[in-house]
């Protein structure tokens, strides 16, 4: 794995941004129609959220060219620049994250496996921002390396969850901004919530962190606009302070954006492996 991105990064440096999109996009179709096992799971995924049935296998193939896409934007990491954000980015909402560090309680970026998360880190760190995010590590060291060294080529400070705790309590106390996950649970220690009439374990890091912190979170994504244009939304924040909440319903509050934007996006949600329980209806 650690040489095909490898081979990646030096590809779609050569080819330009608009060729390398035309070979990933050949590249996910063939792997939507041969990889029976990530189409299924991906149909899966978004049978609660797609009304229409008859859509499915659309958006799920949308899934995997929008997945190709989001690997070449971050292959092409070092060509990210501002004059590439005045171009192709169209910013939103960046008042409500002005106003949150004006607080001086820190800033919890809470975002999905949507869009391109990853490219939403470099350009908020890029407009300025001071930007942790904190990241799964791979299990091959060198994949490890690759991710990280990209991150921090745009000035993201990465941490590694299993030490993460500790650095996302500095990073808030230094009145910096913390960019979460927040549909996918990795502990087994989240949420279970309803969405979309479905269950599923959403992660409670953000309401943790907030609740101690009193840092306002701010449900932040970056969505493919066309094939190479992006809007990069900053929505209201979730107030924590003075609202006598608890994490569950912080998360809950979260989980509800979320299943908007799931609504709006669901070929650019990148959700390989299985999401919701089994449910009493007989889903599985």
């Amino acid at each position: 794995m650690y040489y095909l991105f490898i081979l990646g990064n030096i590809v779609t440096a050569i080819l330009g941004r608009r060729l390398s999109y035309f070979i990933a996009r050949q590249l996910a179709f063939l792997q939507y129609y041969f990889s029976h096992k990530d189409r299924r799971v991906v149909i899966y995924n978004l049978a609660p959220i797609v009304k229409d049935k008859s859509k499915i296998k659309k958006y799920a193939k949308e899934v995997f060219v929008n997945f190709s896409y989001y690997l070449v934007d971050f292959f092409r990491y070092s060509k990210i620049d501002k004059e590439f954000i005045d171009k192709y980015v169209r910013i939103k909402g960046i008042e409500n994250v002005n106003r949150a560090a004006e607080a001086g309680k820190g800033i919890i970026a809470l975002t999905a496996h949507l869009g391109n998360y990853e490219l939403a880190g470099a350009v908020t760190s890029l407009l300025g921002y001071k930007l942790s995010a904190v990241a799964l590590p791979h299990k091959d060291r060198r994949v490890n390396e690759f991710f990280d060294s990209r991150r921090e080529m745009v000035g993201i400070n990465v941490i590694p969850t299993g030490t993460s705790i500790r650095g996302c309590f500095s990073v808030l106390k230094n009145k910096g901004m913390l960019a979460l996950l927040g549909d996918k649970d990795f502990s087994g220690h989240g949420i279970q919530l309803e969405l979309f009439s479905r269950q599923a374990l959403i992660p409670r890091g953000a309401a943790f962190f907030a609740l101690r912190t009193g840092a306002e979170i701010i449900p932040s994504f970056f969505i493919r606009r066309q094939e190479k244009f992006y809007d990069l939304i900053f929505e209201e924040p979730i107030k924590v302070r003075g609202n006598n909440l608890n994490e569950e319903e912080i998360t809950k509050s979260y989980a509800r954006v979320l299943e908007r934007y799931l609504k709006e996006y669901p070929g650019q949600w990148y959700m390989f492996s299985k999401y919701w329980f089994p449910n009493a209806d007989g889903h599985k």
